[in-house]
């Protein structure tokens, strides 16, 4: 209680240096304890977007090996199954696939350029063969197509 008894025997300007001190060191402690968790949020957050941007990358990296894995060698029947998925049936026609030394050649009409473009991008994304050429022509109410394989 000597503490007690010290600050009574203070004099008022002291007793109110004494507050003011004491207010300020508990400002200066929340000050830093702010500072403190402030600087862990931060740190957190970074960390969380670093973990959101590697799981988006492996994320990406596993779609285009499952999607490498699942490209198989052109024929009538891989066709007709895409045309199949994407519901192309009543508007792709007149499917042609010869191949000659190697280079595969397919040609198609189609109702509209959506259709053959659609068809076109199926095929390239799901094919082993690399695309070397693609040719799309005007034939009055059809589009005929024709894409060069290696």
């Amino acid at each position: 209680m000597k503490i007690i008894s010290l600050y009574k025997n203070l004099q008022d300007r002291e007793k109110k240096l004494v507050l003011i001190s004491a207010f300020l060191i508990i400002l200066l402690i929340l000050y830093f304890s702010f500072i403190n968790i402030y600087s862990s949020y931060n740190r957190s957050s970074l960390n969380l977007l670093k973990a959101k941007s590697d799981y988006e990358y492996v994320y990406k990296k596993v779609k285009l090996f499952e999607s490498s894995l699942n490209k198989k060698n052109l024929s009538s029947d891989n066709i007709e199954k895409i045309i199949i998925d994407y519901s192309l049936q009543d508007k792709i026609t007149d499917i042609n696939l010869t191949e000659k030394n190697s280079v595969i050649y397919i040609s198609f009409l189609s109702s509209n350029i959506n259709d053959a473009v659609t068809l076109s991008e199926k095929l390239i994304n799901s094919s082993n063969n690399q695309i070397t050429n693609i040719k799309y022509k005007n034939f009055n109410d059809r589009v005929g197509t024709e894409l060069i394989f290696n």
